[in-house]
């Protein structure tokens, strides 16, 4: 009887691990994508820094910082002041945030809330996330001038790694 609550316990638990081990996953995603990524345009949002309009991905020729985030995520709330130092020592570098969420509103305010000061575009369609093979959040990926992804972090990053990786890129 004994042997079986142990059975039964440890079945259990490797299914509650295997449950939280995907806690990062995002439903409806790939774990990466082996094809070269097309152009992509998105929406920008009208708020601090974003103009509202349509914004190329990753402009050919130009380094990009890419950073994938949620207002629901808690890590991405932090990364949010790593994001802006990057901004201010970077101000001409193509930076761009992209959610997936449908409630805009609710990005503007996370947007007015953290200070953001670069655009920041709504991927409602998992386009662009299905492209880039995004699965976690927060995600930055850095795309140099010739369209190769040189760096890529799923967590929170510092502005001094990020930068870094930056100022690699643009040599």
């Amino acid at each position: 009887m004994e042997d079986t609550g142990r059975r039964g316990f440890l079945a259990g638990s490797a299914t509650a691990v295997a449950a939280l081990a995907g806690c990062t996953q995002i439903p409806g995603l790939s774990n990466g994508s082996e094809t070269t990524p097309q152009p992509i345009s998105l929406q920008t949002l009208d708020v601090g820094g974003s103009p509202g309009d349509r914004i190329r991905v990753q402009p050919s020729g130009e380094v990009a910082l890419l950073d994938f985030f949620a207002t629901y995520c808690e890590p991405c709330k932090p990364q949010m002041a790593e994001l802006r130092t990057v901004r201010s020592n970077s101000p001409d570098l193509h930076m761009l945030s992209i959610t997936w969420e449908n409630e805009l509103d609710g990005v503007r305010e996370f947007w007015r809330q953290y200070e953001g000061t670069w655009p920041v575009a709504a991927d409602t369609k998992l386009k662009t996330s299905e492209q880039y093979g995004i699965n976690g959040l927060p995600t930055m990926v850095i795309i140099d001038a010739d369209g190769e992804e040189v760096w890529r972090h799923k967590g929170l990053a510092k502005a001094e790694t990020i930068q870094s990786n930056i100022d690699a890129a643009q040599q």
